[in-house]
Order: structure tokens, then C-alpha cells, then sequence
């Protein structure tokens, strides 16, 4: 897929409503493109900086932990990435994993170095909205709200 040919018929397609809304936050919009990749549409400022953050966060790591970025806009706009299936209950994700508590799962060896070297928030990192299944492997699909993210567009002080 060349993505960077196709992001112009992307947004035509969008702007049209031809794509399914996957779901939505306060900085961003996500939509299936139906070829078992996802949209990741900033809304505003902070859904810029959490396309970005999740752009270097993908081309950093080389575990499979997180669903890949595939393409981001040169203006951080648009973000694609592998589309995974939801999460309902989080509890998938420990099982998975064989362990009983949050706490264990970010003790395990793949998890321990996650928070402290992307500044992602562990508290944010198990919720079930921020997970999916591809290939039967549970993947963080929304990983762009690191502590800088947080303190610079949602903090109130």
C-alpha cells in the first residue's frame, strides 16, 4: 500500500463518510479502512501531538506489544496503524498473559521497561480501549498519551 499516493483519496473517502467510526476521544477520531488498517484522525492540537508520540513510539520499539504504525502525515494529521479487534474486559489481557493483577502484568519482563521509556502512564495502559487482538495476540493500540501529552493539553494547571 502506498499510503502517501493514497492519503488524498483517504480524505476524500473520509469527508464522504465512507469509513466506519471505530471510536473517538478528545483529540482524535479512529476509522476502520476496512483493509485491516485503522485511521487515526486528529480532532486538535492534542490529537497532533498523540499521533505524533505514537509515530516514535512504533518506529522505537521492537517488541510486539504495540500495533504498528504504518504512515503518519507529514503534519501529523493522519496516523494509520494495523487494525486490531477490541478489548471489552481487560481481564483478556491478564489472562493472556497468566497473570491475576495489573500489577503483575507490568512486572513481567516485557512490560517493566514500557511506562519508564515511552513516559506512558501504566493507569492508562489498562484500560480494555487501549487494547486489541491481531492475529490472536493482544497489541496497545493507543499509546500516545505519555506524561508530556498529559501535562501540556490536559492538565488544568
Amino acid at each position: 500500500m502506498n499510503t502517501a499516493m493514497d492519503l488524498s483519496l483517504i480524505i476524500d473517502h473520509l469527508s464522504n463518510g465512507a469509513y466506519p467510526l471505530l471510536g473517538s476521544g478528545s483529540g482524535r477520531r479512529v476509522y476502520d479502512l476496512e483493509n485491516g488498517t485503522a485511521l487515526k484522525a486528529a480532532r486538535n492540537a492534542k490529537g497532533y501531538a498523540q499521533n505524533q508520540v505514537e509515530s516514535i513510539i512504533s518506529e522505537m520499539d521492537d517488541s510486539d506489544l504495540f500495533a504498528k504504525v504504518l504512515f503518519i502525515s507529514p503534519d501529523n494529521r493522519y496516523l494509520i496503524m494495523e487494525k486490531a479487534d477490541p478489548v471489552s474486559d481487560f481481564s483478556v489481557i491478564r489472562d493472556y498473559f497468566h497473570v491475576k493483577t495489573n500489577r503483575e502484568l507490568f512486572q513481567l519482563g516485557d512490560f517493566q521497561y514500557i511506562p519508564h521509556k515511552y513516559n506512558l502512564l501504566a493507569v492508562d495502559l489498562c484500560r480494555p480501549a487501549n487494547w486489541g487482538f491481531i492475529h490472536g495476540r493482544p497489541v496497545i493500540i493507543d499509546y500516545g498519551f505519555t506524561r508530556r501529552v498529559r501535562r501540556k493539553y490536559y492538565s488544568i494547571f
